[in-house]
């Protein structure tokens, strides 16, 4: 355990150390107007900070299965788009107000309320597409470019202005940082808008996407725009949905028809798990009410029975589904679920390894057997599994909350606020990630190497907790 901790914390230094040099030795390119104004390191720095103030201010829905789903979709796109660096972190909003954004860094949020408004995978992939193509334009620092304020301070109000919306669910906040920049760059906001739709469309093409249904997106988003009144959702103050978009959309689409993907059964069920996660118990009855027959509302049932505690009635639809469905992982991962949250976990484990023997590594396969081993207190086999999903998963804030309760409950102290320290930092909780950092140097005392490990992160750690205390 020992050895792991300094293999952990090494690798940790590495990477900052790794980062910093390469910032300091960043030059612009020969003509460059945007690396003159903002960098793409300082871009994507401020990114970073800005996910951190994000993930400690906002509701995060935390579910493996959605969030496997949407990362890898996420990454679909992303490879048929103009974005440099494709390396996305995604944010799942728990919020059902249509919304998605992008920030600098590949970070892309995405409420639970988009889920709700695509009819189907190419409507929620046009959207995606629209976002990737902010980031491949580099919107961001245009338009600081285009302003009397050229700085990355001036990037920093924008990024805080939309985290003050996403959190308070407020687009004025959004339009109140862009007035703080200039009046002047709300005239090219509309224009980004045009480019971000050009942009999107042809990665939407390139993905293999009924292109056509980026105009039928606009005109759900036209709709919810008339039935909100007063109440108008961020996304449509910040990206106005105008007749002339939905008409170029769709010239577009009859010049370059594109007929390709509309829908899938795996986003339909993606779908209908976020409405199960959106739904509180008080409103199960009126969700049940409207329920079809489809197999992809037979999955909505299976989840809201499980909910209801009715684990064997969830079962048998699940296995209706994974008879007509053999090779659905979706489906499967649900079974193992269901049968962890039952209390069979003689059923779960021995069913997620078969899973887990095919598909080595599976992120929510591999959750749900480590929590398995949780309710039956193995904690060591927990904190192992556990482990071994952060090292993909290095900034996960849930996975690392999990892992330092595990390492607290298996009284391995040291490993707990270490991890804790992680946890908090990346939620952007600096000062408390530091007193974490410093007990764990206090248990470490004996240890000379674990101990001057601990000490070079705590100087790190305090380079952000100064600059927190002057924003507050």
């Amino acid at each position: 355990m020992i050895k792991k901790t300094i293999c952990t914390l090494l690798l940790i230094l590495i990477s900052i150390n790794s980062y910093a040099q390469e910032s300091a030795i960043e030059l612009p390119l020969i003509g460059d107007r945007l690396s003159g104004a903002v960098s793409e390191t300082e871009e994507e720095a401020l990114g970073r900070q800005f996910l951190r103030d994000l993930k400690r201010e906002s509701a995060i829905l935390y579910d493996p299965i959605v969030q496997e789903w949407t990362e890898l979709f996420i990454y679909k796109i992303g490879e048929k788009s103009k974005v440099n660096k494709k390396a996305f972190e995604l944010l799942i909003i728990e919020d059902n107000n249509l919304n998605a954004f992008a920030a600098p860094g590949g970070i892309i949020g995405v409420n639970a309320g988009l889920f709700k408004y695509s009819d189907n995978e190419a409507q929620f992939a046009s959207v995606i597409a629209h976002e990737l193509a902010h980031l491949s334009q580099r919107h961001f620092a245009r338009q600081i470019l285009e302003g009397s304020d050229r700085s990355n301070q001036s990037l920093a109000t924008v990024l805080a202005s939309i985290l003050v919306a996403v959190a308070t669910n407020s687009p004025a906040a959004v339009i109140g940082g862009q007035g703080i920049l200039a009046a002047q760059q709300l005239r090219f906001s509309r224009l980004y808008e045009t480019e971000a739709d050009r942009e999107g469309y042809v990665t939407l093409q390139k993905a293999g996407y009924d292109t056509i249904q980026m105009s039928e997106m606009f005109k759900n988003m036209q709709e919810v725009r008339r039935l909100s009144g007063d109440n108008v959702p961020e996304f449509l103050l910040t990206h106005p949905i105008t007749t002339r978009r939905i008409t170029e959309s769709r010239e577009r689409a009859r010049e370059y028809p594109s007929p390709g993907t509309i829908d899938s059964f795996n986003f339909q069920l993606i779908k209908k798990r976020v409405e199960y996660l959106m739904t509180d118990n008080l409103s199960i009855r009126s969700i049940e009410k409207d329920i079809g027959e489809n197999d992809e509302d037979i999955y909505l049932r299976a989840l809201i029975e499980k909910k209801k505690l009715n684990f064997t009635r969830s079962i048998e639809l699940l296995k209706s589904l994974e008879k007509k469905h053999p090779d659905n992982l979706i489906i499967k991962t649900s079974i193992a679920e269901v049968y962890t949250e039952s209390g069979n976990i003689r059923k779960s484990k021995d069913y997620t390894n078969k899973l887990l023997a095919v598909s080595l590594g599976n992120y929510p396969l591999s959750y749900n057997l480590a929590n398995a081993h949780i309710l039956e207190e193995d904690y060591i086999a927990a904190e192992q599994l556990l482990e071994d999903i952060k090292f993909y998963r290095p900034v996960d804030i849930n996975l690392l909350k999990d892992l330092s309760q595990v390492q607290k409950n298996s009284n391995n102290m040291l490993g707990y606020h270490l991890t804790n320290s992680e946890f908090l930092f990346y939620s952007g909780r600096y000062e408390e990630a530091l007193r974490d950092l410093q007990e764990a140097r206090r248990i470490a005392r004996n240890n000379f190497k674990i101990r001057e490990i601990i000490t070079e992160r705590i100087l790190i750690l305090q380079s952000y907790v100064q600059p927190s205390r002057r924003r507050s």
